[in-house]
């Protein structure tokens, strides 16, 4: 796949959360200052999209975080966060896959 193709492909826009003001799309934050405003961080557990470019996330690939990573902060989306079975994520190895997930709302 070329650039030219990624730039049409289906895919989710960046958006970051900050508090107390509406989220930002399709632009990290690279500021330092702007950083500390943001609500969702990147923490163990943290679930957020691959970047197929600078303003877009994959509309398939996903990662989960397993140690904190605020060197992520600000530079990709995150739009969930295991809430349960943490320890699990210790043990996953990457030629692991997922049989099955559920989401609680």
């Amino acid at each position: 796949m070329n650039t030219k193709d990624i730039d049409n492909f289906d895919s989710i826009p960046l958006e970051i959360k900050l508090f107390n003001k509406d989220p930002i799309y399709q632009n990290p934050i690279l500021n330092p200052m702007e950083i500390k405003k943001i609500r969702h961080k990147f923490e163990k557990g943290s679930l957020s999209m691959v970047k197929i470019n600078k303003n877009r996330s994959s509309s398939t690939e996903f990662f989960f975080i397993l140690n904190n990573s605020p060197e992520l902060d600000g530079r990709y989306s995150i739009f969930g966060k295991v809430i349960s079975g943490l320890a699990i994520l210790d043990n996953i190895d990457k030629k692991d896959y997922i049989k099955k997930i559920e989401i609680a709302y």
